[in-house]
Formats: structure tokens, C-alpha cells, sequence
């Protein structure tokens, strides 16, 4: 008799008795049992499995969801947005989204230099050399700050970006009651614009930036993204998009609201790339522009523009003997901001005479004088041109 044939019969099963299988099986006499798992150690291996699984789930959905930003392929919006928004980059396919690509935060130099808090009247400052791209002063310039109108730097970014063609400056915008009517209650900056009246794209990004006009902010973040919560999401994503990890937008005019916030360093690295963009270096660069308007009963009129700072703060203080220019730099563009709760603050781009580029940002200090005295000590005590 061969191994197999013996095998066979010692594992013979009995014969069945009471007609079950089940009852014949759970019979047999096992002598060499196998290893068994406790009940309690086997629910912890299913609950790991379930975890587990669950886990891979989250992750698949939340790349593909992600992965356009990850792999910065083409953003685009849902259906149903107007097609002059949507990119919030320099991905090509804009006229005037030509900035610099990638994370433009501005670095700190090897040899940093801290600005004494005696010796400038605002908390917070920054100053930028364009030529070498780093922070090269600094006074608590990584801490958070409330930035005030200083947010329309980026507003006017992400509106010249997103403008689908260069034909979009002479679209027609008309002011509508509702922005008008929550703007007048925030006590919002302007230049007077009422409910009906019509204005063009690049008169509104004059309006926005030389007189810091909240309706236009509204307006133009309307026009390019469809409703201003969609354009808040643009802004952000272009912060995200530039590296700006401090950097939280709630709006596009700055009206205070406690998660709107950036630092000193933040603001100068949306300045910089501001001014490497051409069409927003033009208009930061502006003194003044005539500005066609159409009154909601069809009359035609002109709104005169001329920049609140350079054009107004300079001269005050020319009249009254002081100096409203650092001694070997020209202060040629910049953008002021006020609330309760940020004070004054400014961002400034001056250059030398053989174009050598710095920024300056202030935040809280006392008065625009305040802030113009600031930027005169820091540009000439830390710029090195």
C-alpha cells in the first residue's frame, strides 16, 4: 500500500449519521488543530484594513482634485463664468499675464540688516533690492500685518491678468447700485462714481490705483471673475501660485476683516512682481489720467485722476520745506492704505538714475507723513546704489 492510499483511509471521514454535512464536519476529531487568531486581535486587523482603505480612498480623490495646481497644468473655472476669468497666472494665453512664473517671494539677504524700531515711526517695515531680488532691511518684516488698500497691488495683478485680450481695457463697465450703496457705507476711498454711471476697464485700473477707488476694485473683480467671492478665490490662488504663505485675501479693496492679512516681506515680493509686469508698472508709474465717463442720464464727462500720493503728499510737504524724495533715489510709484485697525501704511518703488529698482513697505504708523519720513530714512540709510 503506497503512501497516497494510506493517507487516504486514516483521514476517511465517518459516515454520515444525521443526514447534516455541517454536523458530520464539526464531528471529526482534529488532533493537530491550526494556529488560530483571537477574536479581539482580529477585529484590530479589519479595523487597520477599513482604516487603511479608507485613507487610499481620501487620497485618490484629493489628488485628483489637486492635481492640476500640483503639476501647475491650466487652471480653468467651471462653466458658466465669463470668459475673461479664470487663469489667475502668467500661463500664456492672457496678453498682459506676463510676470514672473513660480514662487517670486522675496528672499532675505546673507547680510540683513534690522531697522531700529527708534528710528522710523511705523511697526513694520521692509525694503526690497529689485536688482539682486532679496529683502535686504527689516523691521518685524515676517510678522502679520492688516495691509489696508495696499491689497489693490494684487487686485490690479490678477484683474490685468486675467483681461482675455488687449481689446478688454475698452470694456464697458457700469457701476451698479448694490456695490455702490455697500461701499458708500464702508466709507470706502474713491473717486465719487455713482450707480449708472459707465466707465472703461482701464479708466476703472487708473481709478483703482491712482485714487484707490473701492467701487473700482468691486467693479473690475465683477467683471473678470463674475461675482467678487470668485475673484477673492483668484487672488488667493495667485498668492498660493507666488509662494506667499502669510498671505490671506477677504477682498479685493482691503476693508478690514480680521483673516485679511500679509507681512511687510509679502507685500514688497506683490509689488516687485507688479512692477515686472508691463502694464501694471505703467499704471503704478502714473501721475495722473483723464478718465472718460458716461452719467447714467447719457451725458459724457471726464473724471481728472492724479495719484494721492505723489501728486498730493509730495506737494504738501514740499510746501512746507521738507523733503518728499530719499536723496539719490526717485520715489516713482506706490500705493497707499488706511483702516482703524492696519493705520497708515505704504508701498513705494524707487529707482536711481541708471534704473537700480528697490521697494519699500511701512505698515502702522501714524500719518502719511509719517510714512513718507519712513521710506526717506530706510531708502537712504539701507538702499546700496
Amino acid at each position: 500500500m503506497n503512501t497516497d492510499t494510506q493517507y487516504k483511509q486514516t483521514r476517511k471521514a465517518p459516515p454520515r449519521s444525521d443526514g447534516s454535512v455541517r454536523d458530520v464536519m464539526r464531528s471529526w476529531r482534529v488532533k493537530h488543530p491550526a494556529y488560530t487568531v483571537s477574536p479581539r486581535l482580529a477585529g484590530y486587523v479589519i479595523g487597520l484594513l477599513i482604516i487603511l482603505s479608507i485613507t487610499l480612498i481620501l487620497s485618490s480623490v484629493l489628488f485628483i482634485s489637486a492635481r492640476e495646481d500640483y503639476f501647475d497644468f491650466n487652471f480653468s473655472r467651471p462653466s458658466g463664468r465669463p470668459s475673461g476669468g479664470g487663469v489667475a497666472n502668467n500661463d500664456g494665453d492672457r496678453p498682459f499675464a506676463d510676470g514672473v512664473s513660480g514662487n517670486v517671494l522675496l528672499p532675505w539677504a546673507d547680510n540683513v540688516r534690522i531697522i531700529p524700531s527708534d528710528s522710523i515711526y511705523a511697526s513694520y517695515a521692509a525694503l526690497a533690492d529689485l536688482s539682486t531680488g532679496e529683502i535686504i532691511a527689516s523691521r518685524k518684516a515676517d510678522e502679520v500685518i492688516y495691509p489696508a488698500s495696499m491689497t489693490k497691488v494684487m487686485t490690479l495683478i490678477v484683474v490685468v491678468e486675467n483681461l482675455p485680450s488687449e481689446d478688454s481695457l475698452q470694456d464697458v463697465i457700469t457701476v451698479s447700485s448694490e456695490v455702490y450703496e455697500r461701499m458708500k457705507a464702508a466709507e470706502s476711498s474713491g473717486i465719487g462714481m455713482k450707480p449708472g454711471q459707465k466707465m472703461t476697464v482701464e479708466s476703472m485700473l487708473y481709478a483703482l490705483m491712482l485714487k484707490s477707488d473701492g467701487i473700482a476694485a468691486c467693479e473690475l473683480a465683477r467683471h473678470v471673475a463674475g461675482s467678487e467671492e470668485d475673484f477673492v478665490e483668484l487672488m488667493n490662488l495667485k498668492a498660493e501660485k507666488m509662494g506667499l504663505t502669510n498671505t490671506h485675501f477677504e477682498n479685493p479693496t482691503g476693508l478690514f476683516h480680521k483673516d485679511h492679512k500679509t507681512t511687510s516681506r509679502e507685500i514688497a515680493s506683490i509689488m516687485a512682481y507688479a512692477m515686472n509686469m508691463n502694464l501694471c508698472r505703467k499704471i503704478l508709474k502714473t501721475q495722473s489720467f483723464t478718465a472718460p465717463c458716461i452719467d447714467a442720464d447719457g451725458s459724457k464727462f471726464n473724471y481728472f485722476l492724479y495719484h494721492n500720493l505723489i501728486v498730493t503728499q509730495f506737494g504738501d510737504r514740499e510746501a512746507i520745506g521738507l523733503p518728499n524724495q530719499p536723496a539719490s533715489l526717485n520715489v516713482a510709484a506706490g500705493k497707499t492704505g488706511f483702516t482703524d485697525e492696519s493705520r497708515f501704511c505704504l508701498v513705494t518703488y524707487a529707482e536711481s538714475a541708471d534704473g537700480h529698482g528697490y521697494v519699500c513697505v511701512t505698515a502702522k504708523s501714524g500719518g502719511y507723513a509719517e510714512c513718507i519720513s519712513d521710506y526717506i530714512t530706510i531708502y537712504n540709510n539701507y538702499a546700496n546704489h
